[in-house]
């Protein structure tokens, strides 16, 4: 179990990665990845609703990136893209 000392310097953490405008805060990638359109989110796997709450639903199966990308080429193939 996480103590309470590990919890204040992990906020502590990412409150100076915050102010510090880091791309790695939390907060800064959540409010950029609500910032996305619906087709960016899609590509990513990402409902809005999903990217408003900043969590995953565990309802909704997701596709490995392995998987997708090979999904898109089988497709693009079929259409004679390739």
């Amino acid at each position: 179990m996480i103590s309470n000392k590990t919890r204040v310097i992990d906020m502590l953490r990412e409150l100076g990665l915050y102010l510090a405008a880091s791309p790695r805060s939390r907060f800064w990638q959540l409010q950029n990845l609500r910032e996305l359109d619906a087709e960016r989110l899609a590509d990513i796997g990402v409902t809005p609703a999903e990217a408003w709450q900043g969590r995953r639903t565990e309802s909704v199966p997701t596709l490995s990136r392995e998987t997708a990308a090979t999904v898109r080429y089988a497709e693009a193939a079929r259409a004679g893209a390739m």
